[in-house]
């Protein structure tokens, strides 16, 4: 249908129909009066608002145009600046192209797709392209909220789609570094060889082995060791600092010796890094911007928390999270309270498969008791809460701890809990919070008499509890973690990529029920 055509059916149309188009007329002059003087102004073309809303069918486009009485909205110009932004895509680990409108057969179709696609877009730069609450599993993170055809509509009559479009992804240093990596990936995919390096015996410093230069040149290749190789078959000090580096970076034990493991480290190439980075662009999509000055971020992909204090980093060290099975959920909550010598009340579930089968003897070595059929661990320093608890507000018991197997804060693998965060240096890190919340004498007394007791902060201290497999370290670099709980799988699928290889297996496997003991 051209608009000449519809131009000559409103001459013999009945008079129902003229009277709903007075009406139409009416609502667009009052609603959109603005809209379409400021479109004159910028050169909008002038289209019948019943043609536009006859042909509306997505929602939020039909949104976006009742917002503004069914005036047009694109001008030559701005649509240009549309199409060109999109080149833009490629920063945040989108396809721009795919966001593209389709050729239009008109002046209409070309109006409502531009506005489909900008909309389309404009949500996955301030939302991301998947809701995480779909995902399955427990998301409670505070979402980003802005209403973007709303936004998109200002833009539109301010002429600054373009600039608009660019406030709309995070711009915190960590996603910006993350999207420059990206880039720099993508940039390396065509010309990567793809050889997978063989697996075989481990490889230790001094040791000889024929697969040593092409390590070497991996390591060469992915940045790790300066050139250009050597073509000795010799694990020499150089190579083997090198991988060292890789390890730390991965998440794993820093032997310097290659093993299986390490060599499949080496064969994740430059496409494997992207679509990770791809993963992690897309969860930060998610969150709010504005995260709260002074919280606690856990990353509980990497085992680790950070204590920020008014925006600076104030506190960080090592976590044990939650194994797969029972992973640490995405969580936000607070808490303004410290449970000093903590008892446990242990879960019912964990009492019945982990606990009572390990017989009277083992509650009595674990200083359990058994009281209206649930069992409790007294306090004290082999609790498996440790000397202290952070309280979180939530409904989920989950929360964070302290905890007497300090000998796991030093393996590279640390998803081992119920779901639970135990906290390296717990006691350390209560004390600090005391002293800054003008606490530190009642922390002090009540941990001196061994009996439980509550020491209030005064204030909430928010906590987020994210899995984020990439992320900047403390030195600033782009560092990578294994898909512990098969999150970046199940992401992948629903953005429609290819899962990601299975993660390196760095994880240890005990079969002592202490090496789990704890929430």
């Amino acid at each position: 249908m051209v608009l000449g055509d519809e131009g000559r059916r409103s001459e013999t149309t009945q008079p129902a129909v003229r009277a709903t188009r007075r009406q139409v007329g009416a609502w667009a002059l009052s609603l959109g009066l603005g809209f379409a003087a400021q479109a004159r102004a910028q050169g909008v073309a002038a289209l019948d608002p019943l043609a536009l809303q006859a042909r509306v069918a997505d929602p939020r486009v039909r949104r976006f145009y009742a917002q503004r009485g069914w005036m047009a909205a694109w001008s030559e110009g701005e649509a240009q600046g549309f199409l060109t932004a999109l080149d833009g895509a490629v920063r945040h680990g989108l396809d721009g192209p795919a966001f593209r409108p389709a050729p239009a057969r008109d002046p209409v179709q070309r109006e409502i797709g531009l506005t489909a696609a900008a909309l389309v877009y404009g949500e996955a730069l301030a939302h991301g392209l998947v809701d995480p609450s779909k995902l399955g599993g427990l998301f409670t993170l505070e979402r980003q909220r802005i209403d973007v055809a709303l936004g998109l509509s200002q833009a539109l009559a301010g002429g600054r789609v373009a600039e608009w479009l660019e406030t709309l992804a995070p711009r915190d240093p960590e996603y910006q570094a993350l999207s420059a990596e990206y880039v720099r990936l993508s940039g390396q995919v065509a010309t990567w060889d793809g050889g997978a390096l063989p697996t075989g015996a481990a490889i230790s410093l001094g040791g000889q082995d024929y697969r040593v230069p092409m390590i070497a040149q991996r390591l060469f290749d992915m940045g790790y060791l300066s050139g250009p190789p050597m073509a000795s078959q010799t694990l020499s000090r150089p190579i083997s600092e090198a991988v060292s580096r890789l390890q730390t970076d991965n998440g794993m034990q820093a032997t310097g010796s290659v093993g299986n493991t390490t060599i499949a480290l080496l064969n994740s190439g430059p496409a494997d890094r992207a679509r990770q980075l791809v993963l992690n662009l897309e969860r930060r999509r998610w969150l709010r911007r504005e995260a709260p000055a002074t919280r606690i971020d856990v990353n509980t992909a990497a085992a680790f928390y950070t204590y920020y204090h008014n925006g600076a980093v104030d506190w960080t060290a090592r976590a044990v999270v939650g194994r797969a099975k029972r992973a640490t959920p995405s969580l936000q909550s607070t808490f303004n309270q410290m449970v000093v010598n903590p008892p446990w009340n242990v879960p019912a579930k964990i009492a019945r498969e982990e606990i009572f089968p390990q017989g009277p003897g083992y509650l009595r070595r674990q200083n359990m008791y058994v009281t209206e059929g649930r069992v409790v661990q007294r306090p004290g320093p082999g609790s498996a809460l440790g000397l202290v608890k952070f309280d979180l507000r939530n409904t989920y018991a989950i929360y964070l701890h302290d905890t007497p197997s300090k000998q796991f804060f030093d393996r590279a693998a640390r998803h081992r809990s119920h779901g639970c965060v135990r906290v390296e240096n717990a006691v350390e890190f209560a004390r600090h919070l005391a002293e800054l919340y003008g606490v530190a004498d009642r922390f002090e007394a009540v941990l001196a008499t061994g009996e439980t007791g509550v020491v209030s902060m005064g204030a909430d201290i928010p906590v987020r509890l994210l899995y984020h497999t990439a992320f900047l370290d403390e030195a600033g670099a782009v560092a990578y973690r294994p898909d512990a709980n098969g999150w970046d799988a199940k992401l992948a699928r629903a953005l429609g990529l290819d899962a990601p290889r299975p993660p390196p297996a760095v994880q240890e496997i005990t079969t002592d029920p202490a090496a789990h003991l704890g929430p």
